[in-house]
């Protein structure tokens, strides 16, 4: 579907962003919404977490929302998607996050107001995503599964400055990834602190992430520091459309950066999201 002049129907659009993210920005939420008005559409409502709560699919159709814009990390997209399942409007995730994996592959290195400006005026389609579906769980942009998943934690206590939590979550991120019950892929015998799997075109893509010595515990928490955990010692082990991860007991995940179980062993399978995304780059 394209986007443009609408037909003469003026289209609304929700804006939903989180203040607790390190790259929010008030101003540049603001910007958004005057680029909507500039463009013949109507900016009907901002939503702004924690404060505001999600708003579910039956809300956003009551409005007759045509465009929700997502303008934060990856783990709140994850759950908002999953509130909007069945909705027959469309998506734009914008810049808001560490890395905006989504946005890229979407937008490119582009910037939030000129991706609006371009989605309202016939430079955009709708696409399904690709996505990895498995224990009960679907991510957008990749799972982690393993016991390295514990830098998570050090990162959230690095953004929010918390030097007290430090103190317990960077000792207790280097006793999981040294002591913790590693995880193999199904038919392999060799053993990993992590494996992430990502969704490739119609493919899952299974990268294996270690730290055997001290070295290498620096460069991954370095990696998982900076945003970009895959920066640090990582092997891409295997590609199909289906892939499973094997342990010796229940396997901590990461589904688009936020904590959840799985069962062992977990099988993933490359899916396509239900839901409708706005691109502006070609294809």
């Amino acid at each position: 579907m394209r986007f443009g002049a609408f037909g003469g129907v003026m289209k609304k659009l929700w804006l939903l962003s989180n203040s607790n993210s390190g790259s929010y920005d008030a101003a540049l939420c603001a910007r958004i919404g005057d680029t909507v008005a500039a463009n013949g559409a109507a900016f009907d409502r901002s939503i702004t977490l924690p404060d505001d709560d999600l708003p579910d699919r039956a809300e956003i159709e009551a409005a007759g929302v045509d465009i929700l814009a997502i303008l934060t990390g990856d783990g709140t997209i994850n759950a908002m998607v999953n509130r909007l399942e069945g909705w027959g409007g469309q998506v734009l995730i914008l810049p808001g996050g560490t890395m905006n994996l989504l946005s890229k592959a979407l937008h490119g290195d582009e910037v939030a107001p000129l991706i609006v400006e371009r989605t309202l005026n016939n430079h955009a389609h709708d696409t399904a995503l690709p996505v990895v579906e498995g224990c009960g769980h679907r991510a957008l942009v990749g799972v982690i599964a393993g016991p390295t998943a514990a830098w998570v934690d050090v990162r959230e206590d690095m953004r929010a400055l918390d030097i007290f939590s430090l103190a317990a979550t960077v000792p207790g991120a280097i006793a999981q990834t040294f002591r913790g019950d590693m995880v193999r892929l199904a038919g392999q015998s060799e053993d990993y602190q992590a494996i992430y799997i990502q969704p490739v075109g119609d493919m899952l893509e299974a990268i294996g992430i270690r730290a055997q010595n001290a070295a290498e515990l620096v460069q991954h928490g370095i990696a998982w520091l900076s945003g970009d955990f895959r920066k640090g010692p990582a092997e891409v082990l295997a590609t199909g459309p289906v892939v499973t991860v094997e342990c010796d007991s229940d396997i901590g995940l990461l589904v688009d950066g936020e904590k959840r179980e799985g069962a062992h062993p977990c099988t993933f399978e490359a899916g396509k999201s239900r839901l409708r995304f706005i691109k502006t780059l070609p294809g």
